[in-house]
């Protein structure tokens, strides 16, 4: 009985360990194209079910919103285990239900683009399971850190990565939607120097 159960917790070890977290964080910021044109959303649905499809038993799924500090609908957080009762398939429809509603609403657009707060202050992502952080962003920083116009216009840079996001990918869908190349490339390189210093594999999918 005693191997039993140390075989048993064994299991349950390596099982947990081998759990990986996709931690999916949808830019509610009135910039985002994702709010207010439905070809946006849907392109982005099918890319978020794509990777929740890969996903295992034991696996993890966060959906998490940002936008301004202080909407409290960023507070609302739901969270998804992989299981033979909840299947990736059944995840990715819900998820990519949400994200095609959202041009529809309206209200949910926020005024500004908190995403270093959001990266920094998430103690969620499980980056020493080797887990993915996938934002549907334009990602333009526009905050107290700093001004969204300067940035683009390379005038201004983004602060020093306060993080570590080692072990994780880091994927923007959507860096850039609508930009000039030139705003596209700056914003582009600006975030690879963050991720560099926050440890993160940093990969930009530009429309």
């Amino acid at each position: 009985m005693k191997k039993l159960l140390t075989c048993i917790l064994f299991i349950c070890a390596v099982s947990t360990a081998d759990a990986k977290t996709l931690t999916i964080g949808i830019d509610l910021s009135a910039s985002n194209p994702l709010l207010s044109h439905k070809n946006f959303a849907h392109v982005a649905s099918q890319h978020v079910s794509s990777e929740i499809n890969k996903l295992k038993d034991g696996d993890v799924v966060h959906v998490k919103t940002f936008g301004s500090r202080k909407d409290a609908l960023n507070l609302l957080n739901p969270t998804f285990e992989i299981s033979r009762r909840l299947k990736p398939s059944k995840v990715a429809g819900i998820v990519a239900q949400y994200i095609q509603s959202l041009p529809e609403q309206k209200e949910a657009s926020q005024s500004s683009t908190n995403l270093i707060a959001w990266l920094e202050f998430t103690s969620e992502f499980n980056c020493a399971g080797n887990s993915q952080i996938l934002v549907i962003t334009d990602g333009l920083e526009s905050s107290s850190y700093v001004d969204g116009n300067q940035l683009l216009q390379g005038k201004k840079s983004l602060p020093k990565a306060e993080v570590n996001l080692k072990g994780c990918a880091l994927t923007f869908y959507g860096l850039g939607a609508g930009w000039m190349p030139q705003q596209v490339k700056i914003v582009r390189k600006e975030w690879e120097r963050w991720s560099e210093q926050a440890g993160a594999a940093f990969t930009a999918i530009i429309p």
